[in-house]
């Protein structure tokens, strides 16, 4: 199956347009009007692969990705506010003991910095495994080659994702819980599925009463780009979530881990053995 960058500088592989030609010269960022910022060691130039094809499936790697349109932001507004009016979004607001929030959306009073309401957004992508091989299919890309349909020898590394973020779900939608306001954890369907697949979490829907929501994108292919397309939006408490991730029937088998370790022992003894 085939591995290789989706979208590099915001335009499909496929697209040769004078626009994306120009983009990828500049190391243009679409999504936040800007020059890519994205570093890798292992080239000069930004690192500008937004999204990757593994397999069957196109998967975002950068969280500015999911900024294309401002259409998460939109799609909130809506289902929490009901409207896009007064409306204010902040980057990066910092929680004293918790970390920092991605994004905090703010609902003020008309003509008024009075704050009626706000929600909390956060956004996670997946990440590479052997960038080193994604780095060479940029290269290529960058250099003129064809990588439609090619295979690079690189990876998903999901389970760090889902090990990282689901820390994050708990001790963030702690304390959202204990304010009575809402969290929102955008994710692609191909990290949510791992999520709920990995923790066994089953008939998850959606509660407005629940302050942890998911809201569910997919990037869909059309003729020129890669559309971000809201799926489904679900939701949980904390202790259900905390439940799924002490319960988790994915624990090792402790009986492997000791017999890996009796296979250790054994080839340092008959080791030291040999030294005496």
């Amino acid at each position: 199956m085939a591995k290789h960058p989706s979208e590099v500088f915001c335009y499909p592989v496929w697209v040769s347009s004078q626009e994306a030609k120009e983009n990828r010269t500049k190391y243009w960022c679409n999504f936040v009007s800007q020059r890519c910022d994205k570093q890798s060691r292992l080239i000069s130039y930004p690192m500008g692969v937004c999204s990757v094809q593994y397999n069957s499936s196109t998967v975002a790697i950068c969280p500015k990705r999911f900024l294309q349109d401002n259409i998460i932001f939109k799609d909130i507004a809506r289902h929490y506010f009901g409207t896009l009016n007064d409306l204010v979004v902040f980057p990066e607001a910092g929680l004293a003991g918790i970390g920092s929030f991605d994004y905090v959306m703010v609902k003020h009073k008309p003509l008024s910095s009075e704050i009626e309401d706000f929600v909390i957004i956060e956004m996670q992508t997946d990440q590479t495994t052997g960038t080193g091989k994604l780095v060479k299919a940029l290269e290529d890309f960058m250099q003129g080659k064809n990588i439609e349909g090619e295979t690079y020898g690189f990876g998903t590394n999901t389970y760090d994702t889902l090990k990282r973020s689901f820390t994050q779900i708990l001790n963030k939608g702690i304390v959202l819980e204990n304010w009575q306001q809402k969290i929102y954890w955008v994710f692609q369907e191909f990290v949510y599925r791992n999520f709920t697949n990995r923790y066994n979490l089953k008939n998850m829907g959606f509660d407005p009463a629940h302050s942890t929501v998911f809201m569910i994108y997919d990037l869909k292919r059309q003729a020129d780009c890669y559309q971000l397309t809201n799926t489904r939006i679900e939701s949980s408490t904390i202790e259900n979530l905390f439940n799924a991730f002490r319960n988790n029937p994915n624990i090792p088998s402790k009986n492997k881990f000791v017999d890996a370790l009796n296979k250790k022992l054994k080839a340092q003894i008959q080791l030291n053995l040999k030294l005496i």
